[in-house]
């Protein structure tokens, strides 16, 4: 389920290995559909005996000779082994004798039968079956009718598989002999991470039974506040979250689809300390990063994104006090491992040292910045991608308006008014020789106003002659609108990013919802993100430039792919969103679950 590692897995010469993949199946894993494929790319008789093992459990040399024996003698049971769980310690590798070396560190469970090596006990309990080891004839698994697959992701599918077994006469035996090792991994407890899943398949397995399974969890879950009862069974529990900032369009987008019952609920973002906001940033600068304000929010958890710049690491500290104070957890998403405003990035990483240790929970963007983040602070951040950000019914109409000509390829760079991170004459004439070997090539230079005119206040008197005394397309203008800048990435077949330095890019992700690739520096954390092709920087006598060979060979590589249709691309999102939100949805419990323990 959703290992690609595995896919090409081949057998051995002594282990007839076969491996079905179940790909691209979103993050509430489909366990009940996984055991049935299984099953079902079996084949062979009803006499079979069919042996469930789950991928954390290391099986005894002893194990599938016992569950062999117990079916002769139990052909109609339902049979279990008992798993033992080892502690978190460096295991040997498995050599003759491991069984006995692990039996000496492990604990059983105390809430399951342990019988003895040799022991059978009849009669079990169906309310006590798990699914980690077991094993059925292939006549009885399909007298019980296999996992019902309607349950998805964590809890309730094995209950109801046994309940389902007891429906039909199938009693439950404990195998002594059959045992496994429960490997080590950090779990949580209450498994605050799959409430989404425990509140689905209870409320399935409720309508099927007529009781909720999991009540220990369900019971806990309630304690902590984040689940209410009802007459008709249970719901999640509303968390409100401060998000700093709460309007900015990356934060509108981590809410699910399904509005119909939230249970997120964003505190919107109070009024500015000053009058003159940047275009684009009307929450800036935040009012929500103030102790005061955190002294009288009605917030259930405090999310910061961005919007810190001007704040000192001591402002922070006072922030995170007050949070402390009023039990508030403080989750941090590291949009930047460095800040692409500035050349000097002392102070935000100063920022940073604040942030993410004092955190509750920690998010970022992609993978190779959770590296980075485990590599400097030794914290293991949740990685959650970045959603959409041209709203649906926007990516759907410009998509369909073919604002992009067959006959051409347009390539653009968008300038802005210059930030700290950009370099422009060097890549614009690395650009222009690229995409001249392309047929229909242009070069669109996109720059604001500030920039190119004289009397603006980024002036740049190099970059203009150079722009005025060359083969492209020029377009010069004010800060787009968010119509206007989705009409002109629409326009576009591809899109470089001209960045010398930076970690993640939602101009990345706008390009994608229209189905512009993205030709992204190997800086940062761009190609992690899912750039479409990438370009190395080199630095001589005292210049940053791009490696013109590694920007040919991008340019070329994405002039020849074919564009994804806009459907697959609005389906694609919609379901990433939901999962993003449901992400946020479970690290929000965690937080508060970690803080009213």
């Amino acid at each position: 389920m959703n290992d690609e590692d595995l896919r090409g897995l081949e057998p051995s010469p002594t282990v007839p290995l076969s491996v079905v993949s179940i790909p691209n199946c979103g993050p509430a894993l489909p366990l009940a559909a996984a055991r049935n494929l299984g099953v079902a790319h079996t084949g062979g008789h009803p006499d079979d005996l069919l042996i469930f093992l789950d991928v954390d459990c290391l099986p005894t040399p002893d194990l599938i000779e016992a569950y062999q024996s117990a079916a002769q003698a139990h052909p109609r049971d339902l049979l279990c082994g008992p798993v033992s769980y080892l502690p978190d310690v460096e295991l040997d590798p498995i050599t003759p004798g491991y069984a006995e070396r692990l039996t000496r560190l492990c604990e059983p469970h105390p809430a399951r039968p342990n019988p003895a090596p040799g022991e059978i006990l009849l009669a079990g309990d169906h309310d006590l079956f798990w699914s980690l080891s077991f094993a059925v004839r292939r006549e009885m698994w399909e007298y019980i009718g296999g996992f019902d697959e309607d349950f998805v992701g964590y809890g309730g599918e094995d209950t109801d598989f046994a309940w389902q077994a007891r429906e039909v006469g199938i009693a439950l035996a404990w195998v002594g002999s059959a045992s496994a090792f429960h490997q080590y991994h950090p779990v949580s407890s209450p498994p605050v991470e799959h409430l989404d899943d425990i509140l689905t398949n209870g409320r399935l397995f409720a309508h099927k039974w007529g009781q909720w399974p999991m009540q220990g969890w369900l019971e806990r879950f309630e304690a902590l506040s984040l689940v209410q009862r009802y007459a008709s069974g249970y719901q999640a529990a509303p968390i409100t979250v401060a998000s700093v900032p709460g309007s900015h369009v990356y934060i509108r987008h981590l809410s699910n689809l399904d509005n119909a019952a939230p249970a997120i609920i964003r505190l919107p973002d109070p009024p500015p300390t000053r009058a003159d906001t940047p275009v684009g940033a009307p929450w800036w600068p935040p009012a929500m990063l103030d102790p005061e304000w955190v002294r009288d929010c009605e917030a259930d958890v405090f999310h910061i994104h961005f919007g810190f710049d001007a704040h000192s690491p001591a402002q922070l500290h006072a922030v995170i006090d007050a949070l402390e104070v009023r039990g508030i957890p403080l989750v941090y998403t590291v949009h930047d491992l460095q800040n692409p405003h500035h050349e000097d990035d002392v102070l935000h990483s100063s920022q940073l040292d604040v942030l993410i240790p004092r955190a509750t929970e920690v998010i970022t963007l992609t993978p190779k910045a959770a590296e980075e983040i485990r590599r400097r602070w030794n914290i293991d951040a949740h990685v959650i991608a970045h959603p959409h950000v041209a709203e649906f019914e926007t990516i759907t109409e410009l998509g369909d308006s073919s604002l992009r000509r067959q006959e051409e390829f347009r390539l653009g760079i968008h300038l802005k008014s210059l930030r700290a991170n950009m370099v422009g004459i060097p890549l614009l004439q690395a650009a222009a020789g690229a995409v001249t070997k392309i047929p229909g090539g242009i070069l669109q230079v996109n720059l604001h106003h500030d920039v190119f005119d004289e009397a603006g206040s980024r002036h740049d008197s190099e970059l203009v002659h150079f722009l005025l005394n060359s083969d492209i397309d020029l377009r010069v203008h004010d800060y787009f609108s968010d119509r206007e800048l989705f009409e002109y990435l629409a326009g576009l077949d591809a899109s470089i990013l001209p960045y010398r330095f930076g970690t993640h890019s939602g101009w990345m992700e706008a390009c994608h919802d229209f189905g512009t690739r993205v030709i992204a520096p190997d800086v940062g954390c761009y190609i992690s993100q899912g750039a479409d092709a990438s370009y190395s920087w080199r630095f001589e006598n005292g210049v940053w430039a791009p490696d013109a060979r590694s920007l040919d060979a991008a340019v070329l590589s994405v002039s020849s792919e074919q564009e994804d249709p806009v459907a697959e691309i609005v389906s694609r999102r919609c379901r990433q969103r939901n999962e993003i939100a449901a992400a946020h949805a479970a690290i929000y419990r965690s937080a508060l679950a970690k803080s009213r323990f």
